[in-house]
């Protein structure tokens, strides 16, 4: 498998818990490929079909999403062993809502669905870890519609960020005007520019024309 051993293979999410037989099993019947993107290269494109499973075992990969209207987009780091929207493999829309670039050279797992349908039927462990990674998405995803988003200038953007943010932690960059912004979370482009300003002179957010840094997610959470 090219560099790439049973031992790997359980580190990667959905395999944890998988004994080495039933590895040795995957490994000889269940098709895969191992695929190196170059720094740059692109690993799925938000919008485009998911057809296969990717599971990135070493790098680290850039994530950007954008809007419908395109006015504004969103940024965030993912690091390896990670698995790339398998929520996307099926339902009424299999379709990647993210964009994924690698941000180092990267190395992935890659299965396609047909695979990752036999996994399903053969290995109890994989199903188990796939509904508990579903049910932590769906679950995430519900407990914001309950989220209080109510507060003042600077809670508004800090959840507008949290909201979408695959992990509540690390740098975070939201490309955005400071009018779309304020539209978004209903305030006028003075208050926003002024709660952005107080945020920068407290070190949580560096300003930049038409982008929004913010270099530890965990810390502006907790100042708000």
């Amino acid at each position: 498998m090219e560099n790439f051993t049973l031992d790997t293979l359980t580190a990667l999410p959905l395999f944890q818990g998988i004994g080495k037989s039933e590895l040795t099993q995957f490994s000889t019947s269940v098709p895969h490929r191992i695929v190196q993107y170059a720094e740059g290269e692109n690993l799925a494109e938000q919008d485009h079909p998911c057809r296969q499973l990717i599971l990135a075992f070493r790098g680290t990969i850039g994530m950007r999403t954008r809007s419908d209207n395109n006015r504004f987009a969103f940024y965030e780091r993912l690091q390896s062993p990670v698995a790339l929207q398998p929520e996307a493999l099926y339902g009424i829309t299999p379709r990647y809502t993210h964009t994924y670039t690698a941000q180092t050279d990267i190395r992935a797992l890659i299965i396609p669905k047909d695979g990752v349908t036999l996994l399903f039927s053969r290995f109890e462990v994989f199903r188990l870890n796939m509904i508990n990674l579903l049910s932590t998405y769906i679950y995430r995803q519900g407990r914001w519609l309950w989220h209080n988003l109510s507060g003042n200038t600077e809670k508004r953007i800090v959840n507008f960020i949290h909201s979408r943010s695959v992990y509540p932690a690390g740098e975070k960059i939201l490309e955005i005007s400071m009018e779309d912004l304020g539209l978004q979370i209903n305030e006028p482009r003075m208050n926003v520019s002024r709660a952005l300003n107080r945020l920068q002179k407290e070190n949580l957010v560096l300003l930049k024309r038409r982008k929004i840094i913010i270099p530890a997610l965990e810390k502006l959470i907790q100042a708000s």
